[in-house]
């Protein structure tokens, strides 16, 4: 699993540490699983498209901005996300992520959290020997 959940870090937020060894694979990860924190991919439909574009000084910024943004979707045209792609360009610190999902139904749909943000809480973003990890909590 590229992500994991991390229980004890934070117990009225989300903690979870995403990797790839790649920024794309770290991107991937890391909005997968905030896209699980929100509902049971499984239980959504691939009806509604939504495309991301952002730009930031830094990568560490990049990734907040991608999670920020997955989160304010989801706010405000009440979606929730079946998948995700991402696709980095480290060198012009670029992404863009397509999303699939649907409107939010609470009959048809396991929904888990409503995720309200992205923090900096023990929010990192590094490069290792083995590629890259990002640590970042979710205010539920």
């Amino acid at each position: 699993m590229p992500y994991k959940f991390l229980e004890d870090e934070a117990i009225a937020d989300i903690a979870f540490e995403a990797e790839g060894k790649n920024l794309n694979d770290l991107f991937q990860s890391a909005a997968e699983a905030t896209i699980v924190s929100m509902a049971d991919p499984a239980t959504i439909k691939n009806n509604i498209t939504k495309i991301i574009t952002k730009k930031a000084n830094t990568i560490k910024e990049l990734l907040f901005e991608l999670i920020e943004e997955i989160i304010y979707l989801k706010d405000k045209d009440a979606i929730v996300f079946h998948s995700v792609t991402v696709e980095v360009n480290e060198e012009k610190k670029t992404c863009t992520a397509t999303l699939t999902g649907d409107d939010i139904n609470h009959e048809t749909q396991a929904l888990r959290n409503d995720v309200k943000a992205i923090t900096m809480h023990y929010y990192t973003v590094e490069k290792t020997t083995d590629g890259w990890e990002a640590h970042i909590v979710l205010d539920i």
